[in-house]
């Protein structure tokens, strides 16, 4: 009998701080040059830098550490209890987020475009008015959702096959010789057609059915995530490369906006040729950043606790509300004479701030708010106070009287 594999607490760790990086890089998006939903009139083109940097790579993370999870799964549930569970943590949320979450983000956007007057109340009969951006109807920051919903069915029967033994004595010396010889690297052929299919596609813009090249790379990532969770050998030699990749994608992004400072995603305008380079240096960009941030994250954080407990349980509804908090704190910021880096450090500190709360004191604490969310029934038992008590323990200790 297969022994339960416990939780990898890397991968956990992995979620969260993925999730918290695009928290980061939206609290920035309304105060770039970049046309988002709101901004402020404060804006720097600097900031513009930092955000291209993130765009580029920012949610590969997320869909690895869905590889790893499908993955994971499998060796506790059987497959049609997984994908019951991963519909009833994005699908429901998903749908509740599209209703409830982002309407608010809409109106706003509309109230300060100057496309609607009046109340919010007076706003949400507008809500299924169609389709955004040319309608109001909406994912917003939950488009990654849906992609992981379709994705974990799609690649389910080879993530089970790969774990049967017939798999596993093909697949072991395979794994074995990809860590032995760095076959990661051999990632970039396919990541590089992937990023020239921009080229026919004409821009990342999530378009779910007619996105050809996201549903590539997504799937790609997730089963290089499958293959991190069930054959650590090949981790550990990313995690051994960590310094050559963060060297190499430094270089290639570096030459990325010196060759084609104006490009960004949409590589349409090059002709073909170029267009090939664009793709290659492109798409070892994406590897690289992908990789080392992997490598460096799961090498310092693996270590399991309470708090991760808590936090890995907080980190979706967290992520689910930041977006909406984050636009009304830009808007509100719009007439506030403070220098642009208070007012992206408040509005982060605001939304992460009020998410938390949300979840501390509202979700988590309510068994029909909950499934909303994401959110396991078991995190009604798993408080804050699991975060706190060690810092108040070392702080108390810390600052106690020594004794005579």
């Amino acid at each position: 009998m297969e022994q339960r594999p416990a939780r990898r607490a890397e991968f956990d760790w992995l979620r969260v701080l993925a999730l918290a990086m695009l928290m980061v890089f939206h609290s920035a998006m309304g105060f770039s040059t970049w046309p988002w939903h709101v901004s402020d009139p404060h804006q720097s083109v600097v900031l513009d830098t930092f955000l291209d940097f993130l765009l580029r790579w920012r949610v590969a993370l997320v869909f690895i550490v869905s590889g790893a999870a499908l993955m994971l799964a499998l060796g506790r549930h059987p497959p049609r209890a997984i994908l019951l569970e991963r519909l009833r943590r994005l699908g429901i949320p998903l749908l509740f987020g599209i209703l409830v979450v982002e309407p608010p983000q809409v109106y706003l956007e509309r109230m300060q475009r100057g496309q609607f007057r009046g109340s919010y109340l007076e706003f949400l009969p507008h809500i299924a008015d169609g389709i955004y951006p040319a309608g109001n109807l909406s994912w917003h920051h939950l488009w990654f959702m849906p992609y992981v919903l379709a994705l974990s069915a799609i690649l389910l029967p080879l993530f089970l096959w790969a774990r049967s033994a017939a798999a596993r004595r093909r697949l072991d010396p395979l794994m074995q010789a990809a860590a032995e010889l760095h076959l990661h690297w051999l990632l970039l052929l396919p990541l590089a057609v992937i990023q020239w299919l921009l080229r026919l596609q004409g821009g990342d813009d999530h378009t779910f059915l007619t996105d050809g090249h996201g549903w590539l790379e997504f799937a790609v990532l997730m089963m290089l995530g499958g293959v991190l969770a069930q054959w650590r050998q090949v981790l550990t030699a990313i995690r051994n490369e960590r310094y050559i990749l963060l060297v190499v994608g430094i270089a290639a992004y570096v030459s990325l906006r010196g060759l084609w400072p104006s490009i960004g995603e949409d590589p349409t305008p090059l002709p073909p040729s170029e267009a090939v380079a664009w793709a290659t240096l492109s798409a070892l960009n994406l590897l690289c950043w992908t990789l080392a941030a992997l490598a460096f994250l799961t090498r310092w954080f693996r270590a399991g606790s309470p708090a991760l407990t808590y936090f890995t349980e907080a980190a979706l509804p967290v992520y689910i509300l930041h977006q909406t908090l984050i636009v009304h704190a830009v808007v509100h910021l719009h007439a506030v004479g403070w220098p642009l880096g208070l007012k992206i450090a408040f509005t982060l500190c605001f939304a992460l701030t009020v998410s938390l709360a949300l979840h501390e004191l509202v979700i988590r604490r309510s068994r029909w708010l909950r499934p909303l969310f994401g959110v396991k029934e078991r995190a009604g038992a798993v408080g804050l106070d699991v975060v706190l008590a060690p810092l108040l323990v070392a702080l108390t200790s810390r600052w106690r009287a020594p004794s005579s």
